[in-house]
């Protein structure tokens, strides 16, 4: 396939949805082997500032946190997209996010004002936490009482 070719491919792509450079990268390896190729579609994209990895990741950050995953699960989801970790890192340190207080807030939502009382209540708000990629500092702060 011709350069000209894929890259009228990969903005037909990315009028149906953005892209992450590494999406986009897989997307044009199922068209061509031709990795020299790809590559020069992936930097004209760039240049164009149709590819933007930076603000994939802010708009998935902002998303996440609507749904209030923590730090971990955030990481994970942009690694999937192929965000690159240093844009990642950089997104959530922006963000600006007291991450202890929205894992309180989380386990609120789900389980009520109660703290846990026995082991298997615990054991669940953990599991729940964990999957929505808290770490277990921020857990253990979330699940017990508070000292006045």
């Amino acid at each position: 396939m011709k350069p000209d070719e894929l890259y009228d491919h990969a903005v037909s792509l990315l009028a149906r949805k953005d892209y992450s450079n590494g999406e986009m990268r897989r997307a044009l390896h199922h068209m061509t082997d031709d990795g020299m190729t790809v590559e020069t579609v992936i930097a004209r994209l760039r240049d164009s500032d149709y590819l933007n990895d930076q603000r994939i990741a802010e708009n998935m950050v902002s998303r996440f946190l609507r749904k209030q995953y923590g730090p971990t699960r955030i990481r994970q989801e942009l690694r999937q997209k192929g965000i690159d970790q240093e844009v990642t890192e950089k997104t959530i340190k922006d963000c600006d996010m007291d991450w202890f207080q929205m894992a309180s807030d989380c386990r609120i939502k789900k389980f009520g004002d109660e703290y846990p009382s026995d082991s298997r209540e615990k054991g669940r708000q953990i599991r729940f936490l964990q999957s929505r990629g808290f770490s277990m500092d921020m857990i253990i702060e979330a699940i017990t009482p508070q000292e006045d």
